[in-house]
């Protein structure tokens, strides 16, 4: 198998845990994006990057995204961890174009990309994340067609919820075990 690495951007641990299953499966090394510098990325044939989805943003994106295309026929797989239905096209748009915006302009849409889905630990939010997610839950009570993941999102407010899905991880895995 190719030289392999697993970079991931994690605020709270649940795109941590995803990048260390994905690195234990592919008996790779697993590094968080603010170790970036320090690694030679040269020295790998695929990088995966997952990161967490914190309001509109891809956590370590804007670190891994500059060494995306350095290396001639390195391959990247990408994939985000939140709280949206990974299964939703939506969700899968919004986590491919947040991607992309920092991507050059050759390598948009030629990378896979896969949504999965993470947790929250109420308790564990910082401030500005608490702030957040108090205004979202705001919006969804005000909201009048509320969909299944909005009820599920208010039912859950304030608790700890985990959605960590050892299956989910089976395309990913697939694609970089791909030659």
């Amino acid at each position: 198998m190719n030289k392999t690495i697993v970079l991931y951007g994690s605020h709270y641990g649940a795109t941590r845990a995803y990048a260390r299953h994905i690195a234990g499966q592919l008996g790779c090394a697993a590094a968080a994006a603010e170790q970036i510098k320090e690694l030679d990325l040269s020295a790998y044939d695929t990088v995966i990057f997952g990161g967490g989805l914190y309001a509109g943003s891809v956590a370590g994106w804007n670190k891994a995204a500059k060494y995306c295309g350095q290396k001639e026929g390195q391959r990247w797989i990408l994939f985000s961890c939140g709280l949206a239905d990974p299964a939703s096209a939506k969700t899968q748009n919004e986590v491919r174009t947040l991607f992309e915006s920092r991507l050059p302009d050759e390598l948009r849409g030629k990378l896979p990309v896969f949504c999965l889905r993470g947790g929250m630990d109420y308790a564990k939010l910082g401030l500005k994340h608490r702030t957040m997610m108090a205004a979202l839950m705001l919006f969804l009570r005000r909201k009048k067609d509320k969909t299944e993941e909005d009820e599920q999102l208010l039912q859950t407010y304030g608790q700890k919820i985990d959605f960590f899905d050892e299956s989910s991880l089976l395309p990913i895995l697939d694609e970089a075990r791909r030659q």
